[in-house]
């Protein structure tokens, strides 16, 4: 236990260190506690290659082709849990190439790649499932938009489709009414060329 005296010597002291002062001795300072990057705040380090990073992101996007904010959520985190993974990579081998191999840290990394493969495969799942159902429920509304337009061509009038819940334009629906008929066009001439 701190005697009186010890802790308003303490205290005094502490009133003379107030710590970095520039902004280049904050920034530094804010990296200390940083060893391997894997649980930081930031998802890119100060070394790393944003442009990479940012590449990586593009081809995450483009492949999902997220349509809404949720889904634009899960494949951000996708893209971040990526980017960490690849990081323990890098990491492994660095401590691989030392002269004296530091098996504490190498169980650390291990532990850190683990528990972000777990996470990529969780959010994998979670991205394809949010994705796959809104996909399904496109397709199921299509589906019915076009048996309505079609339905309207046969009794020559027009029913309004978004002013019953659709979200498809009439030239939406009337593009994949014209896409369905060529296919079944196209299938039908295959089999009468056999």
């Amino acid at each position: 236990m701190s005697t009186a005296a010890q802790v308003s010597a303490n205290a005094a002291n502490a009133q003379q260190s107030t710590g970095p002062r520039s902004e280049t001795g904050k920034a530094a300072s804010s990296q200390n506690a940083l060893k391997h990057g894997l649980t930081a705040k930031s998802v890119l380090l100060p070394a790393e290659d944003e442009a990479a990073y940012r590449k990586m992101c593009e081809g995450m996007f483009e492949s999902f082709g997220p349509a809404n904010e949720p889904e634009r959520n899960q494949v951000q985190l996708l893209c971040d849990t990526q980017w960490r993974l690849q990081r323990c990579g890098r990491i492994e081998a660095a401590i691989l190439s030392e002269d004296v191999l530091d098996f504490k840290a190498l169980d650390i990394m291990s532990k850190h790649e683990s528990r972000l493969k777990k996470q990529y495969s969780t959010t994998l799942k979670e991205t394809r499932e949010m994705i796959d159902t809104r996909l399904t429920r496109q397709e199921t509304e299509m589906k019915d938009a076009k048996c309505i337009r079609r339905a309207d061509k046969i009794d020559g009038c027009t029913t309004n489709l978004q002013a019953i819940g659709f979200v498809f334009s009439d030239q939406q629906v009337d593009a994949a009414i014209q896409a369905e008929d060529a296919l079944i066009l196209a299938k039908q001439v295959l089999r009468n060329a056999v």
